[in-house]
């Protein structure tokens, strides 16, 4: 995987206003876990969430990139990172809040796994604290035949991804070429990512099987919506 690398992650995503994302999300926690004061940041890539939610929290994180989880340490020294799979984690530890932002959700691609996964972060939320998941599209949203370009730049280097989506059955399909413009020439890199499509009600059924109570916000941190979700009460 190209992006295998977190400078270059974070320079084909440099167009993302991470800063203001979380802002929204601080009023999100504010309203469904008062008093919230740790974090737990699950897929959380370079850590540039974390970086600026550090500020107002302890927040800890997993991911299955090595690369990434380095790159989260610098930018949050004081949290603990771990190298884990999200449908099947126990950090021996529970949080105010969980977060899986970004849709990486997505990445687990069925619905069997993302049962998997929402359980197990549903196990690591506390007693009053929340579960907040920036779901993928769903099947009706995803538009196969598109095509865009991100460009972004690593010190004097140039960088730039062009996408092709496709479907594959309830598969969304990413065909991704990046160029990487070096001072001695350009190189060229490939690679395919699939998601799953979860509708709506699929994303629903997987939190109240995990004794949750959800509900969705469609606006969510970037108008891809956000589901909601506290353990029930005995």
């Amino acid at each position: 995987m190209f992006l295998e690398s977190s400078e270059l992650y974070d320079a084909i995503y440099h167009f993302k206003n991470y800063a203001r994302e979380c802002e929204i999300l601080r009023a999100v926690i504010a309203v469904a876990a008062p008093g919230a004061r740790t974090i737990l940041d699950v897929a959380c890539g370079t850590g540039e969430h974390d970086k600026f939610l550090k500020e107002h929290y302890a927040v800890d994180g997993i991911d299955l990139n090595e690369n990434y989880l380095r790159a989260a340490r610098v930018k949050n020294p004081a949290g603990r990172y771990t190298r884990a799979d999200m449908i099947d984690f126990d950090l021996a530890t529970t949080y105010d809040a969980v977060t899986c932002l970004f849709s990486a959700i997505g990445y687990v691609r069925t619905v069997a796994r993302m049962n998997r996964a929402i359980a197990c972060m549903a196990r690591h939320v506390k007693p009053g604290g929340v579960l907040i998941v920036e779901p993928w599209l769903t099947p009706d949203d995803w538009k196969p035949g598109a095509s865009f370009i991100h460009a972004g730049e690593i010190g004097a280097d140039k960088v730039c991804r062009m996408s092709h989506s496709g479907q594959e059955g309830n598969l969304s399909v990413l065909l991704l070429h990046y160029l990487r413009g070096r001072p001695d020439g350009i190189e060229h890199y490939s690679e395919q990512l699939e998601l799953g499509l979860f509708t709506r009600d699929e994303m629903t059924r997987a939190f109240e099987s995990a004794n949750m109570d959800v509900r969705y916000d469609a606006e969510g941190l970037m108008g891809r919506g956000l589901y909601l979700a506290h353990p029930r009460t005995q």
